[in-house]
């Protein structure tokens, strides 16, 4: 089954689900969605991307212009109607790096990775592979919103837009204890980021919670903690529970 399945997608024929700014039409082919507002707020997103050249950027454009992104229902008895959402910045990254506004065909973007598979849930384990290990890409399948040039362009500006460390919570140079490990506790765990009140005093930082503000280009922050303070009381923490086996150790020795 596998195997068709690839097979159909080398020629172009198996059917995927399509982005924000398309439709399928009944004989299955891709087509710009008729909504007239739909296409201009797509490339809107492309045109304002190019200028401003981050994804924060683009998400607080949208946020003060008031501007929805357009979402065709994929179920239930809405299924095919077109709904307005607020956006977000993972939606905003996956509309940059989608292919299909260059016109491409890709099957085989996300895989499943056996080390990260869960034993007995078989939607588990799958990872964004690059470019190259797709299993398939056909260009010119789709009209296309942007050139295949541009298309790459915001990749290579995507990844020179995040930050050096390979992986999410990685220690960052300064002093800040806990770096990359304190969750807010109370939008439900998001990864604190530390703030350096002033570059040139790294001892001066916090720890603070911009979840909404970042995906979503509006409120507050959920709270801020002076740094030194609680670094100091968890070294003390840490420091307490391995000084009895620290001890045995030494005199073991």
């Amino acid at each position: 089954m596998l195997g068709a399945k690839r097979a159909k997608a080398e020629r172009g024929e198996l059917i995927l689900p399509l982005p924000a700014g398309y439709v399928r039409r009944p004989s299955g082919e891709a087509a710009f969605d008729p909504d007239e507002q739909a296409q201009d707020v797509v490339r809107l997103i492309f045109r304002t991307f190019q200028r401003l050249g981050t994804l924060n950027a683009v998400l607080r454009y949208l946020v003060g212009h008031e501007i929805q992104l357009p979402v065709r229902a994929r179920s239930g008895p809405a299924k095919g109607d077109l709904e307005w959402r607020r956006p977000t910045r993972e939606t905003l990254q996956n509309m940059l790096r989608n292919p299909a506004y260059a016109g491409y065909y890709a099957y085989g973007r996300r895989q499943v990775d056996p080390r990260r598979k869960i034993p007995g849930r078989p939607d588990t384990g799958k990872v964004v592979k690059p470019a190259g290990e797709w299993l398939v890409m056909l260009p010119g399948r789709l009209p296309a919103y942007i050139s295949e040039d541009e298309y790459r362009a915001n990749l290579a500006r995507l990844a020179a837009n995040q930050q050096t460390a390979e992986s999410p919570g990685a220690p960052r140079n300064g002093e800040a204890l806990l770096s990359g490990l304190l969750r807010c506790g109370l939008c439900g765990g998001h990864r604190m980021a530390v703030s350096y009140h002033d570059p040139s005093a790294r001892a001066a930082y916090g720890y603070t919670c911009g979840f909404y503000p970042v995906n979503y280009g509006t409120g507050d922050r959920c709270q801020h903690i002076a740094g030194p303070a609680l670094d100091d009381y968890v070294a003390r923490q840490v420091l307490d529970a391995v000084a009895p086996a620290a001890l045995e150790v030494s005199m073991a020795a």
